[in-house]
């Protein structure tokens, strides 16, 4: 199973129960904060299920075409990684050396 399959049983799952707790019509105040919690946790899977989808087109779309594509998207990728560097942009010149 991929991992959207996963997040879609869960999600159905997870409606299931509210279905069974919307039945049950009993009004206490953690119930109903219960029913709450996994309603905003159902939102959040729905989310989490759009997303994937959308992640296998951008990585198609993301692909490198060629070479130079690949080697500019490498280069790139070092860059942010290595940013802003192993020391920092200093204002202040240093003294000069005296020459002897």
């Amino acid at each position: 199973m991929t991992k959207t399959e996963l997040l879609m049983q869960e999600r159905d799952d997870l409606q299931a129960k509210i279905a069974s707790a919307r039945e049950t019509k009993t009004e206490s105040d953690r119930e109903s904060s219960d029913l709450k919690m996994m309603e905003q946790e159902l939102l959040a899977l729905e989310q989490r299920i759009g997303r994937s989808g959308n992640e296998k087109a951008a990585a198609k779309a993301d692909k490198p075409r060629s070479d130079s594509e690949r080697m500019e998207r490498k280069l790139d990728e070092a860059l942010k990684d290595s940013f802003p560097g192993s020391d920092p942009v200093s204002t202040i010149e240093p003294t000069p050396t005296p020459s002897r």
